[in-house]
């Protein structure tokens, strides 16, 4: 629990910068930036916060101080990619209530029944934390009861919660903190997101006072993914690349610095499932460290390229997938030799063009046609008629359209949603 300016103002400390929820502060630091935590910021995140000695009820002028702020529901998903889950939450939870019971048993100490993760989260999302009185209270003999406040009635619940070594508090809302932030600041954040009461909560890198002090400079705290964080997402040509740029930056803006697609605007050096398959063998040869996701169409060609990347035994940081399949391919019309036949094309033709909205103006229903036959997978390969006028209607639309109902994007939110999964994946294992 990070000390409030109040606090500060009765000892002779640096300058403390915190990074918060709702004003409880699950971190900080004195006279440097110490944990960086712009990963979870993005550069329209920047703003100018009052000084936390402002009062709504006073009339004196306050300085205001440059801070990162973002509300707690737009924080989690990027927290997911960060590598920072629910279950890493849940395991450090645990190790927690693991670590204080072998103590208790080599102490031969009473250890009531401590909450489980689930009680946990349930208990500290059970509050709104902006709603928490942080009126400071003076130093008196009453003070220690009268800064638990609200939490009198709870003070039997709150003993089943693990052991607390922080006994600095000077108001309601620290007081709430000195018992309930326990876990990292990351899993803290998960922790309060498990509730609907805090998700609109603002969470608050106030960085302000410590460039002004000169401890850091604003460049020291430049918002986005890291480098580190950053995902290589390759695929099997500059359309497959330029679509998945736009959708990501249209339908998922709030985690779209962390996927890093090859320059759309130049020339696309792996043309075709081949030469993708070439270029992991020399990444797997020079041992890569960077994070690097292999997308393919979920066609034939696409079952053959992953088989073959399958073979080449990727290390942890580089994973392969599909596009994913859908119920909309099970029965889709299909032409060869004998006609025009409804068929399944996942893993024969459904290439990326076929997540788009197939209702093209002045033109028919869609239809794929089948091509040629891969012997090693025993599967026909096929392709979507008039593919690039699916892409450039696509390409057309405006964000808005495609933020609602203009443009049908179901099948593009089921890409998306299976290429962030294997991006936490990725995450996770940086983080094992």
């Amino acid at each position: 629990m990070a000390p409030s300016l109040a606090y500060l103002a009765e000892h002779d400390v640096g300058t403390v910068i915190h990074l918060e929820v709702s004003g409880v502060s699950i971190d900080w630091s004195k006279n440097n930036p110490g944990t960086d935590h712009r990963s979870l910021f993005q550069n329209g995140d920047r703003t100018k916060l009052p000084s936390e000695e402002a009062d709504n009820e006073s009339d004196a002028t306050y300085p205001e101080y440059d801070a990162l702020s973002r509300t707690l529901a737009r924080i989690l998903p990027r927290l997911d990619l960060m590598g920072w889950t629910l279950d890493a939450a849940r395991a450090e939870y645990n190790a927690l209530v693991g670590d204080q019971s072998e103590i208790a048993e080599e102490c031969v100490q009473d250890n009531p029944g401590v909450m489980t993760f689930e009680e946990f989260c349930a208990f500290a999302g059970r509050y709104c934390l902006k709603d928490l009185d942080d009126t400071y209270i003076e130093r008196s003999d009453e003070r220690d009861s009268i800064v638990k406040g609200r939490f009198h009635a709870d003070e039997a619940e709150m003993d089943r919660l693990p052991m607390s070594y922080d006994s600095l508090y000077w108001s309601e809302k620290s007081y709430f903190a000195s018992r309930v932030v326990l876990l990292s600041p990351y899993s803290m954040m998960q922790v309060f997101g498990q509730g609907e009461l805090n998700l609109d909560s603002e969470v608050v890198w106030r960085y302000g006072p410590l460039v002004d002090a000169g401890w850091a400079s604003v460049s020291d705290f430049a918002a986005g993914a890291s480098r580190q964080q950053t995902i290589l997402v390759a695929t099997e040509g500059t359309t497959d690349s330029r679509i998945l740029k736009r959708v990501f930056s249209t339908l998922r803006p709030d985690i779209a610095d962390f996927f890093q697609f090859v320059d759309v605007d130049e020339k696309h050096p792996f043309w075709g499932t081949g030469n993708l398959v070439k270029f992991a063998e020399g990444l797997v040869r020079i041992d890569i460290q960077n994070k690097v996701l292999f997308v393919l169409d979920n066609d034939a060609e696409g079952v053959d390229a992953l088989k073959r990347l399958s073979d080449l035994q990727m290390p942890p940081n580089m994973r392969a997938i599909l596009l994913p399949d859908h119920e909309a391919f099970c029965s889709f019309p299909a032409m060869g030799p004998e006609g025009t036949r409804n068929a399944n094309i996942n893993g024969r033709a459904a290439a990326i063009e076929c997540y788009l909205d197939l209702r093209l103006p002045n033109y028919g229903p869609p239809v794929v046609r089948w091509s040629n036959y891969k012997k090693d997978i025993d599967a026909w390969q096929g392709a979507l008629e008039y593919k690039e006028t699916y892409m450039r209607h696509f390409l057309e639309q405006p964000p808005e359209a495609l933020r609602n109902d203009g443009y049908d994007t179901a099948k593009l939110e089921c890409v998306l949603e299976a290429i962030t999964v294997q991006a936490k994946l990725l995450q996770q294992h940086r983080l094992d």
